[in-house]
């Protein structure tokens, strides 16, 4: 069968395709319409999760209270210029990590690990206040 192209007005074998018969083509993935795409919900694993399974919700949250402590003490060791502070943030992170997954640690000694933890740190801050005022002293004598 022949048929006319509207376009050049010749005869010939096969089909016509119009442009809008292209653009709607399933065959050419460029033209496709756009479908569905499955999407993927990224959940970030939670460590005392992973390593201790499901524990009491008071129990997480001070094994969670004590690794923002140990997180924060990390970073000050990395940010500060006081050597005091540094090592008080040493302290933090030695007392904090063998019982951040110990689950023998029960909740009440957690808990005196965090206000020791919370101790410790701000005493790293004020050290690293007093370092600061001792340099700025010493270089205006």
């Amino acid at each position: 069968m022949t048929t006319k192209n509207p376009r050049t007005g010749s005869r010939g074998a096969g089909v016509s395709v119009s442009l809008a018969d292209a653009e709607t083509s399933t065959r050419n993935p460029a033209f496709s319409q756009p479908q569905a795409r499955p999407f993927k919900v990224v959940i970030a694993r939670d460590e005392i999760r992973v390593f201790l399974g499901d524990i009491p919700a008071e129990e997480y949250q001070a094994r969670a209270k004590l690794r923002s402590y140990r997180n924060a003490a990390t970073a000050m060791i990395a940010a500060t210029h006081s050597d005091t502070a540094r090592a008080l943030a040493w302290q933090v992170i030695d007392w904090a990590s063998p019982f951040l997954f110990d689950r023998a640690a029960p909740v009440e000694l957690l808990d005196r690990l965090n206000v020791l933890a919370s101790r410790l740190l701000k005493t790293a801050m004020t050290a690293e206040e007093i370092d600061a005022l001792l340099q700025v002293a010493v270089g205006h004598d």
